[in-house]
């Protein structure tokens, strides 16, 4: 009885432990994330109009999102397009920059702040730097012109064909940073003795990174997939700064500040618009959610190099 007694007690005291860990980001939990998202949901199926329970809304969505001129459905591909440049281009691209001042290739010291500057400075003057270098007055319209090409004179951001490109571009370009400097952290915890087996054995650099590092910092590359994958519908670029949306370059996260903060009297929001921006979140989150579950199994089934 006795011994029952002490056994009692410490899973007592140990769940006593555990609630007190875990209940303060419970709380902050159910006050920032459980009831403003309640809130949020409700909309969702409220008629703007009576405030009455309604389907309307998801009506609406589905209109928006299959008509060939629907904001929701060119928001949701240029969403896609952001997201699946930054899974496929700026991720691997990343890596790739990371191994080679890994590598400590000559000036890699002046490479690593190069390739970092864009996260130091400024969002704002970033953007009119990129702006006037690819404008029609810019450095890449003269470089153009000695082949006989030209920049529009009105510019690559005031055309639908090219303007969500040209941001495309200035995302690929300012987008290194963080999961380059992730990277290196990653690949300074190989064992040098691996890769001096390695060298003694001819292995070139390109099998090097793609036999030997790309294995051993595994779990670094699945986390930022994993972490790339949870944006899959909220990816953007700076559009606020560039277009504000115009020539077809809104994205949904975009969209939703547009319609939340853009519209009505005074730059403010009109009541119906909130009724759809929460069906569209409710969408979204719905088929997000399960997706990025997958994904993250998927990935915990790969195999993983204890060293």
């Amino acid at each position: 009885m006795a011994k029952k007694s002490q056994t009692s007690q410490f899973r007592t005291r140990q769940l006593i432990f555990v609630w007190g860990i875990i209940a303060l980001p419970l709380l902050q939990w159910i006050v920032c994330w459980l009831f403003v998202n309640a809130s949020s949901i409700s909309l969702a199926f409220t008629d703007p109009r009576t405030s009455e329970f309604t389907f309307r809304n998801f009506q609406l969505f589905w209109e928006n999102l299959t008509s060939p001129y629907g904001e929701i459905k060119i928001a949701l591909s240029n969403t896609l397009k952001y997201f699946s440049t930054n899974l496929l281009i700026i991720n691997p691209l990343a890596c790739i920059v990371a191994y080679f001042l890994y590598k400590k290739i000559a000036g890699y010291k002046a490479y690593r702040v190069i390739f970092y500057l864009p996260a130091i400075v400024s969002s704002v003057a970033m953007v009119e730097a990129y702006r006037q270098f690819i404008g029609p007055g810019g450095a890449l319209n003269g470089f153009l012109n000695l082949f006989g090409a030209s920049i529009p004179p009105e510019g690559l951001f005031a055309r639908d064909e090219t303007a969500t490109g040209a941001i495309l571009v200035y995302t690929i370009w300012t987008g290194c940073a963080v999961n380059m400097l992730l990277f290196m952290g990653a690949m300074t915890r190989v064992p040098t003795e691996v890769l001096e087996a390695a060298k003694l054995d001819g292995c070139s650099a390109f099998m090097e990174l793609m036999v030997i590092i790309l294995p051993l910092i595994l779990p670094t590359i699945s986390t930022v997939v994993i972490v790339t994958c949870t944006n899959v519908f909220s990816a953007s670029g700076p559009i606020l700064l560039f277009t504000k949306g115009d020539c077809k370059t809104t994205t949904i996260a975009y969209w939703i500040f547009a319609k939340v903060y853009g519209d009505g009297v005074n730059g403010g929001a009109s009541a119906a618009n909130y009724n759809i921006v929460s069906c569209t979140g409710l969408c979204f989150t719905l088929v997000g959610a399960p997706l990025i579950m997958g994904i993250r199994k998927l990935m915990d089934k790969l195999p993983t190099i204890e060293y």
